[in-house]
């Protein structure tokens, strides 16, 4: 009977621990998680950050690469999409898909000091006035799909947003800051993108370490 007991307990320690290592894992995966953001809303109704380089038409699920090359090229820095995915750490096995952690380490490991922010939208002109550098954003629809793009611009007359999208083949914006168009509302509801904490949220990389 004690024999039983006791191999009952190394079972149930052996179940806890693989819990632990499992959660932990998990956590350290998802990190850093947004920051909630306070910042006051934009004074402004216009506003654009300026462009100093070209758009690239991405690969299947590289948009995070392509999103953080961007941002990386218009602060001066020499960096291209499809050697950016070949190095971008935090990949989803078969998928390719790139976890937020991803893009933060990279930046940071390129010189600079990204932030995660959860806000709405308000505070994401707000940020994008602040920093006046391109924003990447999350968007999505749950487990069917996920894509990273960058803020450029906003227009509250208008209520529109203005991104530079790595899956538009060509410039659909003319004149208009970046490539891609959204109104106020389109924006809203895939940024509502389905995933219980990455929603809502942003990563600022405007400054340098």
């Amino acid at each position: 009977m004690g024999s039983i007991i006791s191999r009952a307990r190394i079972k149930l320690v052996i179940l806890i621990t693989i819990i632990c290592f499992l959660l932990l894992g998990t956590i350290y995966i998802l990190s850093p998680f947004p920051n909630s953001d306070t910042i006051l809303s934009a004074t402004q109704t216009k506003f654009a950050v300026p462009i100093y380089t070209d758009f690239e038409l991405q690969g299947k699920n590289q948009c995070a690469a392509y999103s953080s090359a961007f941002v990386l090229r218009n602060s001066g820095k020499s960096a291209k999409g499809k050697e950016v995915y070949a190095k971008i750490p935090f990949k989803i096995p078969i998928s390719g898909y790139v976890l937020p952690k991803g893009v933060i380490s990279y930046l940071q490991s390129q010189g600079l000091k990204p932030m995660i922010y959860k806000g709405n939208l308000s505070s994401l002109k707000a940020r994008l006035v602040q920093r006046r550098t391109p924003i990447i954003v999350l968007v999505g629809n749950g487990l069917f799909w996920q894509h990273y793009m960058t803020l450029v611009g906003f227009d509250d007359d208008k209520s529109e947003l203005y991104f530079v999208d790595s899956n538009k083949e060509n410039d659909e914006n003319a004149e208009l800051p970046g490539n891609r168009t959204m109104t106020n509302d389109y924006f809203l509801k895939w940024w509502s993108n389905g995933l219980p904490v990455f929603n809502h949220v942003y990563i600022t990389a405007g400054e340098t370490l």
